[in-house]
C-alpha cells in the first residue's frame, strides 16, 4: 500500500509521519518518527480502533448493512433536488482554508484541537487530500464538509463537520441535517468505489468512554463497518525525540 509521509518541525523537533506503512528503511533524518494506521504493534505504540468499510462489496450489500436510520436518512436526502453533493478533488490552499475555519468553529465550541492546516495543505501537494461538502442550492449554504486523506487504495477520514450551530435552536433543522451528513458519506463511499479504492475507513473510534464522543462512535457504527485494532507506532531517533514522543503518547 502506498505510504504518505510528511515532516513537519514542532518546537523545534523533526517529526516525521508515516500513514498506512508498516516499516521504515534507511536511517531516518528526524528526531521523532510516527507511524500511523499500522497493523503491528511497535515497542513504543498507542492502540486505536477504526472502522472499516470493504468497497470491493456491492454497493447494495454495503448500504444492507446500514443501520435503518442511516438508509432512511440517505434515502430522503441523496437524491434532492435541492442540494448538491461536491467533491474536491485537487483542493486549493484557498479551499483547504475556508474547509479550517469552519471546522475551527466546531471544534472550538466542541473542545476539540483545531484542524493543522498546514499538514492538510501538505497532502494536498501530495494529491492526497479530498474535501467534500454539500450545499443547498435554494439558500447557497453549505451544510456538511468532510476532509479525507487518501492513497488510491484507502480513504480515511480527517475531520467532518455539519452546520448544526447554525441551527441551534430548530430541531426540524438538525434532524435533516443529521440525514444530509449521513447522505454525505454514502456520495463519498460511492465516489471512492467508483474509482477503484479498497477500503474507505471512518477515522477512528473513540476509546476514552467520552460520552459526547461516544455519540460520534455510535453515528459512525452506524454505517456497519467492520471494527479493527490498528496502533499508532513512535521510533524516537534523538533525546528531543523521545521526550517528545512521551508527551504525544499521552496526549493521542
Amino acid at each position: 500500500m502506498k505510504a504518505l509521509s510528511l515532516q513537519r518541525k514542532k518546537y523545534g523537533i523533526h517529526i516525521q509521519e508515516v500513514y498506512f506503512s508498516v516499516e521504515h528503511t534507511g536511517q531516518m533524518d528526524c528526531d521523532l518518527k510516527i507511524n500511523f494506521c499500522v497493523s503491528n504493534q511497535g515497542k513504543n505504540t498507542t492502540a486505536a480502533v477504526t472502522s472499516i468499510i470493504d468497497l470491493t462489496q456491492d454497493a447494495q450489500k454495503i448500504i444492507a448493512d446500514f443501520r435503518l436510520s442511516h438508509r432512511r436518512g440517505i434515502k430522503t436526502c441523496l437524491d434532492s433536488k435541492e442540494l448538491d453533493y461536491k467533491v474536491i478533488s485537487k483542493p486549493s490552499y484557498k479551499d483547504i482554508q475556508a474547509f479550517c475555519k469552519i471546522y475551527d468553529g466546531f471544534a472550538k465550541e466542541k473542545h476539540l484541537e483545531a484542524c493543522n492546516e498546514s499538514k492538510l495543505r501538505f497532502f494536498a501537494d501530495q494529491e492526497a487530500l479530498i474535501l467534500s461538502q454539500v450545499t443547498c442550492l435554494k439558500t447557497g449554504e453549505n451544510l456538511c464538509f468532510h476532509a479525507l486523506i487518501c492513497n488510491g487504495e484507502r480513504a480515511r477520514l480527517l475531520h467532518a463537520v455539519s452546520n448544526f450551530r447554525a441551527h441551534v435552536q430548530d430541531s426540524t433543522m438538525r434532524n435533516y441535517l443529521s440525514k444530509v451528513h449521513r447522505a454525505l458519506y454514502w456520495f463519498e463511499i460511492n465516489y471512492f468505489k467508483r474509482l477503484g479504492y479498497t477500503t474507505y475507513d471512518l477515522g477512528g473510534l473513540c476509546i476514552t468512554g467520552d460520552p459526547e464522543l461516544e455519540k460520534v462512535n455510535h453515528f459512525k457504527r452506524g454505517f456497519g463497518g467492520n471494527e479493527c485494532k490498528e496502533y499508532i507506532n513512535f521510533t524516537p531517533c534523538t533525546l528531543k525525540g523521545w521526550l517528545a514522543m512521551h508527551y504525544l503518547m499521552n496526549k493521542l
